[in-house]
């Protein structure tokens, strides 16, 4: 088939690039003209240099194709509501617009279960309850997929919407590579105990069911979370991967109180002084970090067939084996 994937360039897109070419597929990849490319090397994927704002550019990348993976998004806890909306509701929009347009045959669209919020819950599904959210990530995320559902409603597009988890594995620029200065100096923190359970999602699991909602009949028109199923607490995953980079476990626990006051207090203090960057600590990282955050994955076992190939060992193993070629060997 021929796909578009945007934000080609990223971790969950270049590895979706990377399966797709594997599959067979023809294969064009929409990425900004600053993006850094590294991630696609050696792969033959048509490169078209673009924007979420640019109409011309991505009725030129929607052309002649069958399928359209949305990764491209605001994926940070930082920043205006202005922001978010622009890139991950305003720019969803025109995605799909010239998708229409061109007459693809399926959007798929790569959401979040952050849009469930943080409530402290096991085993979540994809109809569990969306409570008010203070952040603007889970916020403009609902908007987005509330859009996506109206085009296919409206007969204009036929979509799918896959809801990722905690995403981590190589190429994992957006969380382990903030991280690696904390946990080579020994100064990663808990939050708590760091016993609650995360919504673990090894990238290559993903990828495999994210192509399978590409190509089942039966997943137009739903909604599936996709992570790797399993129940593990923050503490035990970083416990495995510094382990696996030959690096002391972090023991250092910070109350969630304090370190929730700590978030709020910079937050506050960036705001006032207009800094532009993010804080080390903000609310939406401890209140994930601090509650339970897990989800079964039966209605993408059941719809399409879905079942994690990767285990947790091997996909660690394979994460720190990508951050030290990388970082390590300086080439990051």
């Amino acid at each position: 088939m021929r796909v578009l994937v945007t934000g080609a360039n990223g971790c969950v897109g270049a590895m979706l690039c990377r399966k797709l070419v594997e599959r067979g597929d023809s294969v064009r990849g929409l990425v900004r003209k600053t993006s850094d490319l590294s991630l696609l090397e050696g792969l033959p994927v048509q490169r078209v240099v673009g924007s979420l704002e640019d109409h011309a550019s991505l009725l030129g990348a929607t052309q002649d194709v069958d399928i359209v993976y949305h990764v491209a998004a605001a994926v940070t806890d930082w920043g205006p509501l202005t922001y978010f909306r622009s890139v991950n509701v305003a720019g969803t929009q025109n995605v799909l617009d010239a998708a229409v347009k061109n007459h693809v045959q399926r959007f798929v669209y790569i959401s979040s279960v952050a849009v469930h919020n943080f409530t402290g819950a096991q085993d979540m599904d994809e109809d569990s309850p969306q409570l008010p959210t203070p952040f603007y990530y889970c916020q403009t995320k609902r908007e987005a997929e509330s859009l996506v559902l109206s085009y296919h409603r409206q007969g204009r597009m036929p979509v799918v919407i896959v809801r990722p988890g905690d995403i981590y594995g190589p190429g994992d620029r957006v969380s382990l590579l903030p991280l690696a200065p904390m946990l080579e100096s020994g100064h990663m923190a808990y939050v708590g105990d760091g016993r609650k359970l995360g919504a673990f999602t090894y990238v290559e699991n993903l990828v495999d069911g994210l192509i399978l909602a590409g190509i089942k009949k039966d997943a137009l028109g739903e909604v599936f979370v996709i992570t790797d199923g399993l129940k593990l607490t923050w503490r035990e995953y970083f416990e495995k991967l510094t382990a696996a980079l030959d690096l002391p476990k972090p023991w250092i626990c910070v109350p969630v109180s304090l370190a929730y006051a700590l978030a709020t207090g910079l937050e506050f203090v960036y705001r006032l002084f207009r800094i532009q960057s993010r804080p080390p600590i903000t609310r939406y990282l401890i209140t994930h970090l601090s509650k339970d955050f897990h989800f079964s994955i039966e209605k993408a076992h059941r719809v399409l067939g879905y079942a994690p190939r990767v285990d947790v060992n091997e996909a660690i193993s394979r994460t720190a084996a990508w951050y030290k070629d990388v970082v390590r060997g300086g080439r990051a």
